[in-house]
């Protein structure tokens, strides 16, 4: 296969530049179990702190699926001086949110310079102690409904979704990150109080906080952490007998307008060797599918790039390489075929050509993803956590820079075997 040589792009290398600018020395405190990562940035605007708790999918059982989810949800909607928490770091010009992954919950709390020590210190007293009533667990459940709700709506996190559950190291690690409606419904505030007693706790936490540091207090990271309770949990030990039958398509039918194919493939881990090669095969992947898709000249790039591309997730437990296409653009049989075909032809035909254009691709892709102050904390624990140095940008940019056309090759082979395939299809009006 002949790749295309192009000059670097210009946007890649701008993007890139900018990152590099922006990221500053990191550096990594361990108090106990408490690991805490600080990246100064005087230029930032914000002040963010990412609290990652060992308290995600792996530490509920198969029968109370959204624990996890309902019990991060339950410290949002705390009342702290009468008011929800959310809301009223809100009034302070601050935000808070909560996401739930296979092994964590993770609470991501920014705040103007100003305001952050009052907005750091409503969320140590919410996170600290929760209101398990009735009301306050209530409030939590028909948020999480309503997002779930949303969810079903969209074609690629429903694939998502169905992908996880196949590809989990255990069952409960596999299961809805926010529950289901049926399953949320059976959970009540006393199962809240249990999960959150035994598996909030200090051991094993992450704090990473990036942007105006110097405008918080010098404890005030720490603090976040003071009030759980101290030691470590362990996830709960889930196992279900391996399925039989050779398919590995899995289908679900939504009210949609156009088909969607999804297709995933394993992937290595932040830090393994492969890691470069893999962002610049992703790059390769996702240009090489919107050309053969056909996409029509009259739809925007971005548009096209949400519909048909290739999406990287090493950040996850289980890291994998998705590639998605949505039968609603261009051409689709060409697209499903293309989506499914490539990675074996590029897998096993000599590359000939310079793969220069994919590698600044893959360096602008990466620096794009870590523009915000909220990504930035997230990766540099993702890297911290895998053994790796926080200063995530140089590292990543290196291991781009030293990818050749024989790594490509070589990853796209050991890698790029059997997918599992998630097919979302509209629903049969009649």
């Amino acid at each position: 296969m002949k790749l295309r040589i192009a000059a670097v792009l210009s946007l890649a290398l701008c993007t890139m530049l900018c990152a590099n600018a922006r990221a500053q020395s990191a550096v990594v405190e361990r108090d106990g179990g408490l690991t805490i990562i600080r990246q100064q940035d005087p230029a930032a605007t914000l002040v963010h702190a990412s609290f990652i708790i060992r308290a995600g999918l792996d530490r509920e059982t198969l029968t109370q699926n959204g624990i996890a989810a309902l019990t991060a949800q339950t410290v949002l909607k705390t009342p702290v001086d009468g008011v929800p928490l959310q809301d009223a770091i809100a009034a302070k010009g601050g935000s808070i949110a909560a996401f739930v992954d296979s092994n964590d919950v993770r609470f991501a709390i920014e705040a103007l310079p100003q305001e952050a020590d009052a907005v750091f210190a409503l969320a140590q007293r919410g996170i600290s102690a929760p209101s398990f009533t009735p009301k306050t667990v209530d409030a939590a459940r028909v948020a999480l409904t309503t997002q779930i709700a949303q969810n079903q709506q969209e074609a690629l996190q429903v694939g998502l979704d169905m992908l996880y559950g196949t590809r989990a190291s255990t069952a409960n690690t596999g299961l809805p990150s926010l529950g289901i409606p049926a399953s949320l419904a059976q959970l009540g505030p006393n199962d809240v109080q249990t999960f959150y007693r035994a598996y909030y706790r200090q051991g094993g936490s992450t704090i990473s906080a990036v942007g105006r540091i110097d405008a918080l207090a010098p404890q005030a990271l720490a603090n976040l952490a003071s009030g759980l309770a101290p030691g470590s949990s362990t996830a709960v030990s889930v196992t279900l007998p391996k399925l039989e039958g050779t398919s590995r398509q899995l289908v679900a039918h939504r009210d949609i307008a156009a088909p969607w194919l999804i297709a995933q493939y394993p992937a290595p881990a932040v830090g393994n060797k492969d890691f470069g090669a893999m962002l610049v095969l992703a790059a390769f992947m996702q240009r090489t599918l919107a050309d053969m898709a056909e996409v029509p000249g009259v739809v925007s790039p971005t548009f096209a790039s949400r519909a048909i591309g290739a999406l990287y997730q090493y950040d996850r437990s289980q890291p994998n390489l998705t590639l998605y296409v949505n039968g609603g653009i261009g051409n689709p049989n060409r697209a499903f075929g293309a989506a499914l075909s490539i990675a074996s032809i590029l897998a096993t035909t000599k590359l000939e050509g310079s793969i220069d254009e994919f590698k600044a691709q893959a360096a602008g892709d990466f620096s794009n993803g870590v523009s915000t102050l909220e990504s930035r904390a997230w990766l540099a624990a993702v890297f911290v956590e895998n053994g790796q140095s926080p200063d995530y940008v140089s590292q990543t940019l290196a291991a781009i820079a030293a990818t050749n056309g024989s790594d490509l090759q070589r990853v796209a082979r050991a890698y790029l075997g059997s997918p599992t395939i998630a097919l979302v299809l509209p629903r049969d009006k009649q």
